[in-house]
């Protein structure tokens, strides 16, 4: 397996284990969002381009929802 296939995996893992510890929102949206991006650097190595926008598009919405997590958190403390 590619290097880069096991630290996508890792990463992910961390992500989904970190939800049962209360891992904030924002946090897990912005560890699935680097998952999806290493994993789309990995297709687009292979030059599966389909798969490589997918992970690339999927990666961009989950850092947005990271972004948006943050300003509502953010929003939260400081009324």
């Amino acid at each position: 397996m590619p290097p880069l296939s096991l630290i996508a995996l890792a990463i992910g893992f961390i992500a989904v284990v970190g939800t049962l510890f209360g891992l904030p929102d924002r946090w897990f949206f912005g560890l699935l969002s680097l998952t999806c991006m290493i994993s789309g650097a990995q297709v687009a190595y292979y030059d599966l381009r389909a798969w490589a926008v997918a992970f690339l598009a999927t990666g961009m919405l989950l850092a947005v929802a990271a972004a948006v997590a943050a300003i509502r958190a953010a929003r939260r403390r400081n009324p």
